[in-house]
């Protein structure tokens, strides 16, 4: 029986190295940019009435159609909304995942006193059995936190990214209620559009004026 114990001990003391290596790979600050798909586009929003088909086939067919474009590649890096929340998503994950290593450090100790116990004989098997239980409840906690946090992580990045999207849409409304634009289209590498025409970049004014109104909205510190 004791050595049926110790060989679950062993267990115990493996299985929670390779879940937290699953955590750390699931909170991943990366997935914050792979989850933001800005494939956004705007139809000239400062004219209340949609243009129709007849409407844009002429503008095509005279050149005279308005295009711009914005490398979202570009305004993950520079928007200052986006350092802001992903330094918030850094600072949740890092505090969870430094819980989650303590519990986990425990959790192996006490795995690690018990497999000693067990291997100098020095408890009886009901008591072995009784400890064995415990670990194997405290084992099953740590699963369910683990899983608990990703979870959290998960959802903060879903939130945020709504947040990132919506700031983005707002504001180039806004910005092409002067512009009046036919379309403002997403660029970024490896997206939808393989080439564009670089005279159509509007990157750097858009990451200037947007990042103006965040700081102006910004208390300062």
């Amino acid at each position: 029986m004791q050595e049926e114990n110790l060989n679950q001990v062993d267990e115990l003391v493996a299985k929670p190295n390779s879940s937290a290596n699953k955590f750390l790979t699931i909170t991943n600050i990366v997935l914050l940019v792979a989850l933001i798909i800005l494939y956004f586009i705007v139809l000239n929003p400062g004219n209340k009435n949609v243009q129709d088909s007849a409407t844009l086939t002429q503008k095509l067919s005279t050149g005279s159609l308005a295009l711009a474009y914005v490398n979202s590649d570009s305004i993950l890096v520079h928007y200052d909304l986006v350092k802001s929340m992903r330094a918030s998503l850094e600072t949740k994950t890092l505090a969870l995942e430094a819980e989650l290593k303590r519990k986990q450090a425990s959790f192996e100790k006490d795995a690690a006193y018990f497999q000693e116990q067990v291997n100098k004989q020095t408890i009886s098997e009901a008591s072995a059995q009784e400890i064995y239980a415990e670990l194997m409840a405290e084992q099953q906690k740590l699963y369910e936190l683990r899983e608990r946090y990703s979870g959290q992580i998960a959802q903060q990045e879903y939130d945020l990214n709504l947040v990132l999207i919506d700031s983005l849409n707002n504001f180039l409304k806004r910005y092409n209620e002067k512009m009046n634009f036919d379309y403002i289209f997403s660029y970024s590498r490896g997206g939808n559009i393989l080439v564009a025409n670089d005279s159509l970049d509007i990157t750097d004014k858009v990451i200037r004026l947007i990042n103006e109104e965040y700081s102006a909205s910004t208390p300062s510190k």
